[in-house]
């Protein structure tokens, strides 16, 4: 069975021992949730260990402090922690990690590192070790504590990415875009990108078109609540007169895409950071969605827009109403799932049901999707102005 590993095959390499210091309830339909152990350190930076290094070397030539979780993790700072979970893979197996969406939404930036790896958020086949990860929050402070899960891992026997033409076969079998009214993307009006993928582009026609945020270190998000008013750390972004918007480029953004898309259980999806030749910016820190996405158990549900965390690097941007934003490239399953995001309640599948742009879990009302105000034209062009000061 070559290929993408469903949630059954990831269960069967933690019964087979491959994975130690897991819980089978952290498996989800494509993806493990790797969780924090108490052993944790402030950095001054993040240091890849060299060839035959160990994560615990690093951390000594990096001088690193001990530190606990009794004090939130301050805005901008760097911290190195010590992952629940480790592993003995089989030799033809291998990993990715990726942050989940809601450490993503909350502008955390999380890396996987493991020994003698000179490399992020990638395992070797045949790793055997533990797991670390690096983390720094962006936006605001945050309060955590041992067992919460920032990040996911995914295994693969084989990379079965589909190219141009089996994307467009696909697409063919499945509609895999909708309109928000339910309606498919016809044929020819899908972008198929030449290196395997599919285009999606920047929704700004709604009346909450997105959120930002800045730096603001004395604000704490404590994960461990659910309650947190969004307004207290986002500013919502109301849809623009001239279907424009200027990023500033110490901002974090939350928007969604026109297309809702949707996952047939078989395949599952890689989101693709843009091409740093069409836009100096990253999309999404949490770069896949599971089996079953916007699709449900037999495509009863047509779609689900994505939702990007975009942050600008060294200069303001300028973003349009409709502009290519991120491609989406399926990958085969090894077979197929017996769990389908979105279907089993169990599965704590906080965001098959959005709607446009929408907060992490964290926050009360995260979708905050509130009607305008009669001079909201005239907001977001206020709004706009602010940004470019």
């Amino acid at each position: 069975m070559l290929g993408a590993y469903p949630s059954q095959l990831i269960e069967k390499l933690l019964r087979e021992g491959a994975i130690h210091g897991a819980d089978k309830a952290h498996v989800q339909p494509s993806s493990l949730d790797l969780t924090l152990s108490d052993d944790l350190y402030e950095i001054q930076g993040v240091m890849l260990p060299k060839h035959g290094e160990t994560i615990v070397d690093v951390l000594r030539l990096a001088q690193a402090k001990k530190i606990f979780f009794d004090q939130p993790l301050a805005c901008k700072k760097v911290y190195m922690c010590r992952l629940n979970e480790a592993l003995e893979l089989p030799p033809m197996i291998y990993a990715y990690a990726n942050n989940k969406s809601s450490t993503g939404r909350i502008n955390v930036q999380v890396r996987v590192l493991c020994d003698g790896v000179p490399r992020f958020d990638q395992i070797p086949k045949g790793y055997r070790g533990d797991l670390w990860i690096a983390l720094s929050p962006q936006s605001f402070s945050v309060k955590l504590q041992p067992g919460e899960a920032l990040n996911q891992m995914r295994f693969f026997s084989a990379d079965t990415r589909l190219d141009v033409e089996e994307h467009q076969a696909l697409y063919q079998a499945h509609s895999l875009l909708y309109h928000a009214d339910g309606s498919p993307y016809p044929y020819n009006e899908v972008d198929f990108d030449d290196g395997g993928g599919i285009t999606m582009t920047l929704d700004l026609s709604q009346d909450v078109v997105g959120f930002v945020a800045f730096p603001q270190p004395d604000k704490i998000l404590d994960c461990s609540r659910r309650d947190h008013n969004p307004h207290d750390f986002f500013t919502p972004m109301y849809r623009p007169e001239n279907k424009q918007l200027l990023l500033n480029r110490d901002g974090f953004y939350i928007f969604s895409t026109h297309e809702y898309i949707s996952v047939p259980p078989e395949f599952s999806v890689e989101m693709i950071a843009y091409d740093p030749t069409k836009g100096e910016f990253r999309t999404h820190y949490a770069g896949f969605f599971d089996p079953g996405w916007g699709y449900g158990q037999k495509g009863e549900v047509h779609g689900t827009p994505a939702v990007l965390e975009v942050y600008p690097h060294d200069h303001n941007l300028i973003f349009r109403d409709g502009q290519p934003i991120c491609k989406m490239r399926y990958e085969r399953m090894a077979t197929f799932p017996d769990r389908i995001y979105g279907v089993n309640d169990e599965l704590r599948s906080h965001y098959h049901t959005q709607r446009g742009p929408k907060l992490s879990k964290y926050f009360t009302n995260p979708a905050l999707q509130p009607t305008p105000p009669p001079a909201a034209p005239a907001l977001a062009a206020t709004f706009t102005s602010t940004l470019s000061t």
